[in-house]
C-alpha cells in the first residue's frame, strides 16, 4: 500500500510489490517490483521559463549550414520569455547574444537572434573537428554561470563533431571523463539530423546526462520545440531513491524498468553504509516503474515469521520489503510466484532481458555483424512476444522478417539500410513504456484438481500444494 508525500510541486506516491514467501538460502535472490507515481501540486502546469537556463549546440557539416540556420532561426524565434540561453556553432565558438554570456528571451531579443544566428559557423572542412568533449566542456563551462534550477544542453549535431566516437564506451577516455565532470551540473539531449553519425557517443551523452536521442531531419526546430516542452513540465530536476537494507543483505540493484530501462548506480551514504542512494533526474507528473533485486544470506533468520529485508524512500515516503523465510521444501516455499506481484516482478525481468537483447541485436548489426545479430535479435522477438511487447517486433521488422515469433526466429535480407539501423539504435535508448499485466479480472474462485483447496480467478498454481492449476 502506497503512502502519499509532498515535494515542491510534487506529490509523490510509492508502492512495494514482492513475494511474501521466500525459499530461504545464503544467496537468496528477493525481487520487488517499485512503482513512484509524482502528481502535479500547485496552480501551473509549467514551470517558469526564468528558471531554465539553455545551451543550444549546432554541430552541422559546411553542406547542412543552410538548413541549420533556417531551423536554428525558427527554434529561438520560437522561445519562452524569459529563458537565459546561449547559442554556440562550429567549433563550440559563442553564435549568439552578441556581447556577454547570456540572452533572455523577450520579444526584441527574439528579433535580434533571429536575424544573428544566421552568422553560425559549419563544422570547417579540412580541420580536425571540436569533438563531444569540447562541447560538453563549453556548455558546463557556461553553466557554471547560471546556477538556475534547470539547466539543460541541446546538442544539434549531424556527426560532424566525431573526435571522440571511438571512446564512448571506455571509461579512461576523453569523453567519459567529461560526462562525468558534467553529471550532476546539467541535463542534455541529443537531436541528429541525417543518419552520418555513429549513435554510441551520442547514446553515451544522452544517457549519462539523463535525456534523450532522437534523430531528425535537417529541419530540426519542431525537435528542439519537443524537448524544451519536455523540460518546462519537470517539477523537480532531481530525486534520490534510497534504500537501507538490513545486514544480512550483501547486494542491493536499482533498474529503470519504465519509461526507460536504466540501470541506476548506487552511492553509498557517508553516515550509514547499509543506505544507498539512486539518484533519477527530470521528474514531470508521471509514473515510473524499478525493479530491486535483493541478495540475502538467510542463514541467521528465523522461519515463518515476516521480516524486513529494506525499506525504500523517495520524497519523504517509505515503503518496506517485508519477507517471510519458509523451511525448504515445503509446498508454498517451492511454488512459483502467482498474482499481481508476480505477473508484475516476471514482466519486469523478462522486460529487461528483452530490451538488452534487442540493444545488443542493433549494435551487432551496426558493427556489420549479422549471425549475432540474428541471435539477439530473435530473443528479442521472443521475449517480446511472450509479454506482448508489440513495439519490439516494430522496431525489429525495421532491419529483418520474423520468421517465428514465439520461437525468436528471425530472418535479416541481404542488405540492411545503415541509417534505419542508427535511427532504431536511438528510438530503442529514446524508451517505450513496459506495459504491466492488467489487474486480476473478477470472477468465482477456483479449485485446485489436486488438493481441493480454493484459488483466485487468476492463479496459475495453487499455494497449498504447489501444482499447476
Amino acid at each position: 500500500m502506497g503512502r502519499t508525500a509532498a515535494l515542491a510541486g510534487l506529490g509523490i506516491s510509492l508502492s512495494v510489490q514482492t513475494a511474501k514467501k521466500q525459499r530461504p538460502d545464503p544467496d537468496a535472490r528477493i525481487d520487488a517490483h517499485v512503482r513512484v507515481r509524482a502528481v502535479a501540486v500547485g496552480p501551473r502546469d509549467r514551470i517558469p521559463a526564468v528558471d531554465i537556463a539553455l545551451v543550444l549546440a549546432v554541430d552541422v557539416a559546411a553542406g547542412r549550414r543552410d538548413a541549420a540556420v533556417a531551423a536554428l532561426t525558427e527554434a529561438v524565434g520560437a522561445l519562452p520569455d524569459g529563458i537565459s540561453y546561449t547559442v554556440l556553432g562550429g567549433g563550440a565558438s559563442q553564435c549568439y547574444p552578441l556581447r556577454g554570456r547570456w540572452a533572455l528571451a523577450d520579444p526584441a531579443d527574439r528579433q535580434d537572434a533571429s536575424f544573428s544566428v544566421g552568422r553560425i559557423a559549419a563544422a570547417d572542412e579540412g580541420q580536425p573537428p571540436a569533438g563531444y568533449t569540447t562541447w560538453l566542456a563549453r556548455a558546463r563551462e557556461l553553466f557554471a554561470e547560471r546556477a538556475l534550477p534547470v539547466r539543460h544542453l541541446v546538442l544539434v549535431t549531424d556527426g560532424a563533431g566525431r573526435a571522440d566516437e571511438d571512446d564512448a564506451a571506455r571509461p579512461d577516455s576523453a569523453l567519459s571523463m567529461e560526462l562525468a565532470r558534467c553529471e550532476g551540473e546539467f541535463t542534455a539531449d541529443v537531436i541528429a539530423p541525417g543518419a552520418g553519425w555513429d549513435p554510441a557517443p551520442l547514446i553515451a551523452v544522452a544517457k549519462r546526462l539523463h535525456g534523450a536521442a532522437v534523430s531528425s531531419p535537417d529541419a530540426f526546430a519542431p525537435a528542439v520545440a519537443t524537448a524544451l516542452g519536455r523540460l518546462r513540465k519537470v517539477r523537480s530536476p532531481e530525486l534520490p531513491i534510497e534504500v537501507t537494507v538490513r545486514p544480512n543483505v550483501r547486494e542491493a540493484t536499482l533498474i529503470e524498468t519504465a519509461p526507460h530501462q536504466q540501470r541506476l548506480e548506487a552511492e553509498p551514504l557517508r553516515d550509514d553504509p547499509r543506505r544507498l542512494e539512486f539518484r533519477t533526474h527530470q521528474w514531470q507528473p508521471e509514473s515510473r516503474d524499478y525493479l530491486l533485486t535483493l541478495r540475502a544470506d538467510a542463514g541467521n533468520d528465523p522461519l515463518g515469521v515476516p521480516l524486513q529485508l529494506a525499506a525504500v524512500t523517495v520524497g519523504g515516503t517509505t515503503e518496506a520489503v517485508v519477507v517471510r523465510w519458509l523451511p525448504s521444501g515445503t509446498a508454498a516455499a517451492t511454488a512459483r510466484i502467482s498474482g499481481a506481484a508476480g505477473r508484475d516482478i516476471h514482466t519486469m525481468n523478462v522486460s529487461t532481458r528483452m530490451r538488452t537483447a534487442l540493444n545488443d541485436g542493433y549494435a551487432a548489426l551496426d558493427l556489420g555483424s549479422r549471425e549475432r545479430a540474428e541471435a539477439r535479435l530473435g530473443l528479442a522477438v521472443r521475449l517480446a512476444t511472450e509479454i506482448a511487447a508489440d513495439w519490439v517486433l516494430d522496431e525489429v521488422r525495421k532491419v529483418a522478417r520474423i520468421v517465428d515469433g514465439p520461437r525468436g526466429i528471425i530472418r535479416i535480407g541481404p542488405s540492411v539500410d545503415p541509417g534505419a539501423v542508427r535511427e532504431g539504435m536511438l528510438s530503442i535508448t529514446s524508451g517505450h513504456p513496459m506495459e504491466l499485466p492488467p489487474p486480476p479480472p473478477d470472477g468465482p474462485a477456483l479449485r485446485c484438481p489436486y488438493c481441493d483447496r480454493p484459488a483466485g480467478p487468476a492463479a496459475v498454481f495453487c499455494i497449498h500444494c504447489g501444482r499447476q492449476l
